[in-house]
């Protein structure tokens, strides 16, 4: 992956955030507006619906007109469900209109008529709660009102009567809220936009790891695979120059070419196996496995082969219990491990399986004796083609694939794979399963 493919798929992620930030700040945005507006003015609403034309405050304008006494104040007890608290009646007003449209009840509003004075009688919508606002052009500002309408029967010349809530503060308090809310959204916007640049960084990360890991592995492997093959090709190259000579004769070639073969076909197994499991499609098949039995019987050839090298092997089989695990792959994994023992210590040196379980894992330790591995190389040890010493490696045959796997198919069961120092001197290779 190059620089500018990298950059140009950072800038995309990066777009993404800040486009997914920006819609979700604007969508909450909206919906707080909305609920804010809905619940500012669900009162005054609710008081505007249940007023009637035979409300105690309506009947006391009424009567007030008809009296021609703006101070009248008449004893009919109010209603519990329609009348006001004191404190709303300074910002309520009623009207009463004559069929045609004419204020009747001027006197009793008094000097308020001037600011209400272009308000003019709307039959179309009866029954509607409506916005009405009036710029008051010498003091430079608006009034805002909530108002209703409704058509009066057997009231006299009072043919509608019309109640207006003043929303003036309701209002001012929305635009000072909608300013703050406004103002943090471009806040939290622009550091969303530092937040977006940091996350498709952090989404870029693995990506980028993947490819070199990748990039790393199809290099490793070509290099790996051309080795065997210009020897196959040599050998072969070689039979041809003397076409005349017997197999006995040309047995060496012919021997090492099969060799290389050996060779060739494990790595391109132990390739697939990898592949498979970096693609999911490498499923476990799990069945019930007794664990004293299964190690006892494992360790067996690898004890034959201990003492014809001259090597001790000691078993410590504690474990004792029934266990959910693939036990194809639980032997490839012991088998990587055992076979490196085998390979890395010396005559004399000591190869120690020990098999043990607690209440949630089962622990297997595979130690040896031989040459310890430093702080440097532990690190970098389970990295597929990996080889702490190359001289030797190839003496032994191996590819550094092998512990890769073992880490792989272990993880595969939930568990892990680590290596320590055995002390005074070697190697300890731990794997915990999960029990359950």
């Amino acid at each position: 992956m190059t620089d500018s493919i990298f950059n140009k798929q950072r800038t995309k992620l990066f777009a993404a955030n800040v486009t997914a930030f920006a819609l979700i700040f604007l969508l909450l945005g909206g919906i707080i507006l909305q609920l804010l507006n809905q619940s500012a003015y669900r009162e005054t609403d609710l008081m505007l619906k249940n007023i009637s034309i035979n409300s105690h405050m309506v009947q006391l304008e009424i009567e007030r007109y008809q009296q021609g006494d703006p101070f009248f104040n008449s004893q009919i007890p109010p209603r519990q469900a329609d009348s006001l608290p004191e404190g709303d009646r300074f910002n309520t007003q009623v009207i009463l209109w004559s069929a045609s449209g004419e204020v009747l009840n001027k006197e009793t509003i008094g000097g308020r008529f001037n600011q209400i004075e272009e308000i003019k009688l709307d039959t179309t919508h009866l029954d509607t709660i409506q916005n009405i606002d009036l710029a008051q052009a010498d003091q430079g500002t608006s009034l805002y009102f909530r108002s209703i309408t409704k058509k009066a029967t057997n009231q006299g010349e009072v043919a509608y009567v019309q109640v207006l809530q003043n929303t003036n503060q309701i209002n001012s308090s929305l635009g000072t809220f909608q300013t703050i809310l406004i103002l943090c959204m471009i806040v939290f916007w622009l550091g969303s936009i530092g937040v977006s640049y940091y996350l498709s960084k952090l989404n870029m990360r693995p990506i980028l790891a993947s490819w070199r890991r990748q990039r790393e592995f199809v290099e490793n492997a070509s290099h790996e695979l051309r080795t065997p093959l210009t020897i196959i090709q040599n050998s072969l190259e070689h039979l041809f120059t003397k076409p005349n000579h017997t197999i006995i004769e040309e047995s060496e070639s012919i021997a090492q070419a099969l060799s290389e073969t050996r060779r060739l076909t494990g790595l391109t197994s132990d390739l697939l196996t990898l592949a498979r499991s970096d693609s999911s499609q490498d499923t476990l098949a799990k069945q019930a496995l007794q664990t004293k039995g299964f190690i006892a019987e494992l360790t067996k050839p690898f004890q034959e082969m201990a003492t014809i090298d001259q090597k001790e092997f000691l078993i410590d089989n504690h474990a004792d219990m029934s266990v959910l695990v693939d036990p194809k792959k639980l032997h490839q994994v012991l088998v990587i491990l055992l076979d490196n023992a085998l390979k890395y210590t010396s005559k004399h040196d000591q190869i120690i399986v020990t098999s043990i379980s607690t209440n949630k894992e089962w622990v297997i330790h595979v130690k040896n004796t031989g040459p310890s591995i430093s702080d440097e190389d532990k690190k970098r040890i389970f990295d597929r083609f990996y080889r702490e010493d190359q001289a030797r490696s190839k003496e032994t045959g191996g590819y550094g694939l092998g512990l890769a796997i073992a880490k792989q198919l272990i993880e595969q069961h939930k568990g892990q794979l680590t290596v320590s120092d055995h002390l005074p001197m070697g190697v300890d290779f731990k794997i915990q399963l999960p029990i359950k």
